[in-house]
């Protein structure tokens, strides 16, 4: 099925759902400012949010326990798993045709590397990169599982593709992702190599420092590493991770490995 078939299908549907009435927040909260601040932030980058829109963020971070703790009188609030299931899509296309057009890769490799998706994975990558997702998860009774975490991201991306199309939706995955992807590639993976040359010739504790500058929404962050206590490699990036791997292959520059 097309993704234009998708989009027009869950805006259809939505338009009958609009209305339904959703729990109050707890006294003190602003549940709206906590989104806009969310999505604001980097990588997402998503500002002049729409009512409408800002509804449907609000349902893909809304755990299913959340929706069906209404009391008397009964009231029906949307949960994520729609938009989940959307989202889960969406994300495996971004990154499969980022695999396809960046790397010159056999099907059986590209799938390997496609598992960066997998629920686990994702949640991992929720908390690592400091996305903000899991705080903004509402549930009720419910621990904080990484299935949930991963559930609430997949729905986002969807939320994000409905919102803002297909465009912005790669942007905010690749983003997320590039770096993820490129430490499945040992060619790419500076931070593998390093640590496995290191180790190798005995050269001394491998140390990574890192700094954050920018604004909070679109943070730029430093990496410097060092080897056995020497300066050896700089780099700068959206994400930790980018910034590291930029050192690291700067280090193995200077060390004659690249």
């Amino acid at each position: 099925m097309r993704f234009s078939t998708i989009l027009d299908k869950f805006r259809i549907g939505d338009l009958f759902r609009r209305r339904r009435s959703r729990h109050p927040e707890p006294a003190g909260r602003d549940r709206r400012a906590e989104l806009r601040a969310l999505l604001a932030a980097s990588p997402f980058g998503i500002t002049d949010l729409t009512d409408a829109a800002l509804n449907l963020y609000d349902r893909a971070l809304t755990h299913r326990s959340w929706a069906n703790s209404a009391g008397y009188p009964q009231v029906v609030v949307e949960d994520n798993e729609r938009l989940e299931f959307l989202g889960n899509y969406v994300l495996d296309f971004i990154i499969a045709d980022h695999l396809y057009n960046a790397y010159d890769l056999p099907p059986g490799e590209m799938n390997r590397r496609l598992q960066v998706t997998r629920n686990t994975k994702l949640a991992d990558i929720v908390l690592e990169q400091e996305l903000g997702i899991d705080g903004a998860i509402r549930r009720r009774g419910q621990a904080l599982t990484d299935s949930i975490i991963a559930d609430a991201f997949e729905a986002l991306i969807g939320t994000i593709f409905l919102d803002r199309g297909l465009d912005v939706a790669r942007e905010v995955v690749l983003a997320i992702f590039e770096d993820e992807i490129a430490e499945c590639d040992t060619r790419r993976n500076y931070r593998g190599r390093l640590q496995e040359y290191v180790a190798q010739t005995d050269l001394g504790n491998l140390v990574y420092d890192y700094r954050r500058t920018g604004p909070g929404n679109c943070p730029v962050w430093g990496a410097r590493v060092t080897v056995g206590g020497i300066p050896l490699g700089r780099g700068e990036g959206r994400t930790k991770q980018g910034a590291a791997m930029l050192a690291a292959k700067e280090a193995l520059a200077r060390l004659g490995k690249e």
